[in-house]
């Protein structure tokens, strides 16, 4: 094993190289030919083995001393914020500054912003690219300050490339949700079933907004008797919407209503020829009404949609 004072001036540069990585040195010893740079790193692999870590920590303690002692980052870093310039960056701006560089760069900078930002950043990349920059960021202490200069300039050149965010809707559940409320109902189930066989993924995510008339009907008992027992309910409409429905759901619901109520309510029956637009309108008319109690917090969208208790 080699010792501090066996080292060559050489042989302090791989540990260097070593320790940044392909990534950082590059970025760093922009000077250094391509050839040269692959000798270093070969020598690098060469002494790994042979210098225990105490002694790579010393060259590296004094690579950094030196540095702090050069006037040239002096000023640079007490005068400003390195990277500042990442604060006015939204996460889609950050995602695309970040995403093709490698795993310590971005663990480097994703600790300069928010914790919001940094999960959201880390919920767009694959699993195995997660795993590399959480480990990277246990390791930033040992990145020299030279580097840590040396990358924020080469990221704070490459924002200027960036787009200017814009303000536009990406579409998701809640977009296919209102699109879905303005169909008949028939259709709607068409969609819901198609997106359960091709996307069952949006499909769970629409089912946080939509609801069919077939939820509102098969409500669990508790949430049934808050809604139907509710004084707004109109009857006309409610009893419209229910025209299509078998004799045994209607007089279920009927029974939610409050006491006067359900002796006023008049189920609808063929002689009544109430017409499919007719049944879809008031369908959709007591779903806002649903809607609007899930929207002011009176209601929950998961209690709604829970199954039915079976009664033992």
């Amino acid at each position: 094993m080699k010792t501090l004072e066996e080292l060559s001036g050489y042989d302090k540069v791989a540990i260097i190289f070593d320790i940044l990585g392909d990534s950082l040195s590059i970025n760093m010893f922009r000077d250094i030919p391509e050839a040269e740079f692959y000798k270093i790193r070969d020598h690098a692999k060469l002494l790994r083995n042979d210098v225990p870590t105490a002694v790579k920590k010393e060259v590296l303690e004094d690579y950094y001393f030196k540095m702090l002692s050069n006037e040239k980052y002096k000023d640079q870093t007490s005068s400003e914020k390195m990277f500042e310039f990442l604060e006015a960056l939204d996460d889609e701006q950050l995602y695309v500054l970040l995403s093709p560089e490698k795993p310590r760069v971005i663990a480097l900078a994703l600790e300069q912003v928010d914790n919001e930002k940094r999960m959201t950043f880390l919920s767009k990349v694959s699993t195995e690219k997660q795993n590399k920059i959480v480990l990277q960021t246990g390791e930033l202490k040992d990145i020299p300050l030279e580097a840590i200069i040396q990358i924020a300039k080469e990221l704070k050149k490459k924002t200027a490339f960036i787009p200017e965010p814009v303000e536009f809707s990406r579409g998701g559940g809640k977009s296919v949700s209102e699109m879905l409320g303005k169909m008949p109902e028939d259709d709607a189930k068409n969609y819901l079933e198609q997106m359960k066989l091709d996307n069952p993924d949006l499909l769970n995510e629409v089912k946080k907004y939509f609801l069919l008339f077939d939820d509102v009907i098969a409500m669990p008992d508790s949430i049934a008797a808050t809604f139907w027992g509710d004084p707004e309910i109109d009857l006309e409409i409610m009893a419209t919407a229910l025209a299509d429905a078998e004799p045994e759901q209607v007089e279920k619901l009927q029974g939610y209503l409050p006491g006067k109520k359900q002796a006023m309510f008049t189920p609808k029956t063929p002689d009544d020829n109430v017409s499919k637009r007719e049944i879809d309108e008031s369908k959709a008319k007591i779903k806002d009404q649903l809607q609007k109690k899930i929207e002011s917090g009176d209601l929950n969208i998961e209690d709604v949609l829970a199954a039915p208790e079976v009664k033992e």
